[in-house]
């Protein structure tokens, strides 16, 4: 018996979400923007099955569709009067630490989240592929369609953007 459309969806994207979710968290830096985002890209997805079928690797060719919809929101809430406001979730501490260490550790955290959602979109986005989820820099440039020279740029502005904001933050 053939499996439906959406079992097949299923079977092909399964492994896939989780990365895609983390992708859009780091890009958004908003749960709920990341949510909508992998929402979006997998209805995109769904409606794109048959060329799913024939994708060897999955998993850059959705990200490559859900940083187009990135762009899109992007370009979108450059025009649009509303602001958004990012919600931070905290994360509840272990008592088996120093809570000196925990306060530190803490404090490192707040920076560097305070620090990332001061970057740029792109400069999120190149750094969050590169850098953490450990895509070359040829997959990078193919995801975002830029030449390998602009992704290469971007990625050393970024770091730069991010040693300045981390330096400035300690003032």
């Amino acid at each position: 018996m053939n499996p439906t459309p959406a079992e097949e969806f299923d079977q092909l994207m399964r492994g896939h979400v989780r990365s895609l979710y983390r992708y859009a968290y780091r890009w958004t830096g908003d749960v709920d923007q990341a949510e909508d985002l992998v929402q979006e890209t997998l209805t995109r997805l769904f409606s794109e099955l048959p060329r799913l079928r024939e994708v060897e690797a999955v998993r850059p060719w959705a990200a490559r569709i859900m940083y187009r919809i990135f762009v899109d929101w992007l370009r979108r809430s450059d025009r649009s009067p509303v602001l958004y406001v990012d919600n931070e979730d905290i994360d509840a501490a272990d008592d088996s630490q120093d809570p000196a260490l925990l306060a530190d550790q803490a404090l490192q955290q707040e920076r560097i989240a305070d620090a990332w959602g001061r970057l740029l979109e792109q400069h999120r986005v190149v750094l969050s592929l590169h850098e953490i989820e450990g895509y070359s820099l040829e997959e990078v440039a193919s995801i975002i369609e830029v030449p390998l020279g602009t992704t290469k740029s971007r990625l050393h502005r970024a770091r730069q953007s991010l040693r300045d904001l981390l330096r400035v933050d300690r003032g």
